[in-house]
C-alpha cells in the first residue's frame, strides 16, 4: 500500500497521519520571538565561519572589524571606533594594540586635542584587507548556497529593510551608526 499526503493508518499503537514533509522552518511565523534566534544564529555561524578563514592569516572577526570600519572611514578617533563597534573603549584599545603590534594601524595625536587619539590604516593593512574581502566573498558564497541569485537578492533588500526598520525603533539613535551606514549611504 503507498501512503499519500493526508491518508490515515490504523496502527496498532495508534494512528498516524501522512504528512507533506516540510523545510526545517518552513512552518515558523515570522511574528514568532524565535525569529531573533534565527538572526541571532546568522550573524553568530557567519561569525565563526569568518574567524576560521581569517585564523591561518593571524586575525580575528573583532580584529577584522575595526579594520573595516577605518577601510571605510580612516583616522577615526579610538573611542568613535568603540563606540561604531559597540564595545568598550578598552575593549577596542586591545585590538588596535594587536593590530599595531602587526603594522596594520598605528595611533597618533589629535592636533586638535592631545587627549584624543587617532587610529590610522597603514599600508601594510592593504594585502590583509584583500584576503578579508575575499574570506568575506567565501562566507557570502557559502551562506547562499542553494539560493537562486534574484532570491539571495531579495534577501539582502529584505535584509536591510529590516535594519533600517530596527534603526526606526531606536529613533535612530546615532551612536549606533557605522560603517554600515556609510557604506549604504554611498550606494544610493
Amino acid at each position: 500500500m503507498t501512503l499519500k499526503k493526508g491518508m490515515c493508518l490504523a496502527l496498532p499503537w495508534g494512528v498516524v497521519i501522512v504528512m507533506p514533509k516540510k523545510k526545517l522552518g518552513q512552518d515558523m511565523d515570522y511574528l514568532d520571538h524565535r525569529a531573533g534566534f534565527i538572526f541571532s544564529d546568522i550573524a553568530r555561524f557567519r561569525a565563526r565561519l569568518f574567524d576560521s578563514l581569517l585564523a591561518p592569516h593571524g586575525l580575528t572577526t573583532s580584529q577584522a572589524w575595526v579594520l573595516a570600519q577605518l577601510f571605510v572611514e580612516d583616522n577615526l578617533p579610538q573611542k568613535e571606533l568603540a563606540r561604531r563597534m559597540d564595545v568598550g573603549t578598552v575593549t577596542v584599545g586591545g585590538l588596535i594594540d594587536r593590530l599595531e603590534a602587526r603594522g596594520f594601524v598605528e595611533r597618533k595625536v589629535d592636533p586638535d586635542d592631545r587627549r584624543v587619539k587617532r587610529v590610522l590604516l597603514k599600508d601594510a593593512a592593504r594585502p590583509i584587507g584583500r584576503i578579508m574581502s575575499e574570506c568575506g566573498r567565501q562566507v557570502n558564497k557559502i551562506t547562499f548556497t542553494d539560493m537562486a541569485p534574484e532570491d539571495a537578492q531579495r534577501m539582502m533588500d529584505n535584509m536591510v529593510t529590516i535594519r533600517r526598520n530596527l534603526l526606526n525603533a531606536l529613533d535612530n539613535d546615532k551612536s549606533i551608526h557605522n560603517a554600515t551606514d556609510i557604506l549604504l549611504e554611498k550606494s544610493k
